[in-house]
């Protein structure tokens, strides 16, 4: 085994997410031994070998590889020796400097125009993972809806926004990634919110927290945010109608899709249940707001956006098919029908978010599945 001594480029996942979404043609070189999960993007040709295989003969690998290259391993370390050792080998090569560790971590904002003056909303997207959180301001005052762990970025945007965050609130008990809500709260002096359904699921912390039941409102610099109830993906998922011309609407609807209802309850006649409400939940109280209404999902799929990602309900009617269906069993049993695996290591992840397990970043290794789809 021949062993380099270049050192290859370090490349960090926001300089990588604009060449993406710039539209680079780019190689992605996967060495870990398990690439189940990772970075996909239309102009981005992936490669998975492992680095044991790349390093027994870096030049046969070199031959295959063109274009830019970038190296990717768990937490950058293998990549930046399979990188030296291909960079030897005469390829234009880059190393993820973290990893897909660092790249779950990346958050970008986009700018949501609601048509409201005075009003600021800006979608904060996780591409690693699919998440989309929120930053609602309004009067040099701001809520933060649904936030990642990496709580320094919804620090740095609110200073930019020159704006105080107010508020910080989980639309419900996410099972799919770790939520920053509490510590957030903290760090900004924030009110911590969350639905009363969620401490009727048992939450260590809800002495510090303020409840939202169907109908309360905030006041975000003379803006109402009001809470909607929308059970179906889990009995305490709640919304908010903002300004009366967006639903962020958190894990029930997405542009694409429905929630899976199977999280809360996963056994079989539960997972039905469930299935039954979110039905009563889409048709009465999220389609019924009207056409016009805009929807700010809670999740994506994994991957880079341009710009923010949402739409009106009709649209939203019109790309999923299953809004179509009329009777509530027949739903129920659509939804479903050949559901992708859950979230890895979705039961843990409920008890770190309710605070009855130690926090850990590793919980949320590997992809994410909070789409029937």
């Amino acid at each position: 085994m021949s062993t380099a001594t270049a050192s290859p480029t370090q490349i960090t996942p926001a300089a990588l997410a604009d060449r993406i979404v710039a539209g680079e043609r780019l190689t992605l070189l996967d060495v870990r031994d398990d690439a189940s999960w990772t970075i996909e993007a239309p102009n981005v040709r992936t490669h998975h070998i492992p680095a044991a295989e790349v390093l027994a003969d870096p030049a046969i690998v070199a031959a295959a590889l063109s274009g830019p290259v970038i190296a990717v391993c768990h937490r950058g370390i293998t990549a930046e020796r399979v990188g030296g050792a291909l960079a030897s080998a005469g390829v234009d090569i880059a190393v993820l400097a973290g990893g897909m560790r660092a790249w779950i971590a990346l958050l970008r904002d986009h700018v949501v125009d609601l048509g409201v003056p005075g009003l600021e909303v800006r979608q904060i997207e996780r591409p690693g993972r699919g998440c989309l959180s929120y930053l609602v301001a309004a009067g040099g005052e701001a809520i933060v809806v649904d936030p990642a762990p990496q709580i320094d970025a919804y620090v740095a945007l609110a200073e930019d926004l020159d704006v105080r965050i107010t508020a910080v609130i989980d639309t419900h008990l996410h099972a799919d990634h770790l939520s920053g809500a509490r510590a957030l709260a903290q760090r900004a002096s924030a009110r911590l919110h969350l639905p009363a359904a969620a401490l009727d699921r048992g939450i260590a912390y809800a002495d510090d927290v303020v409840p939202l039941s169907d109908g309360d409102t905030l006041d975000i610099g003379g803006v109402s945010i009001i809470a909607r109830s929308l059970p179906g993906h889990t009995s305490d998922m709640t919304g908010f109608l903002i300004a009366g011309r967006a639903l962020l609407g958190g894990d029930s609807l997405f542009v694409d899709g429905i929630a899976r209802p199977d999280l809360q309850q996963g056994d079989p006649e539960g997972a039905r249940e469930m299935a039954r409400l979110l039905h009563h939940t889409l048709h009465e109280r999220v389609l019924a707001l009207g056409d016009d209404i805009v929807l700010l999902p809670g999740h994506t799929h994994p991957g880079l956006h341009a710009a923010a990602v949402h739409a009106t309900l009709a649209e939203v009617r019109a790309a999923v098919p299953e809004l179509a269906i009329d009777d509530p069993s027949a739903f129920a049993e659509e939804v479903l029908a050949d559901m992708p695996p859950r979230p890895a290591n979705y039961e843990a992840v409920i008890a770190v978010n309710a605070g009855l397990h130690p926090y850990d970043p590793d919980l949320e290794a590997g992809g994410n599945s909070c789409s029937t789809r």
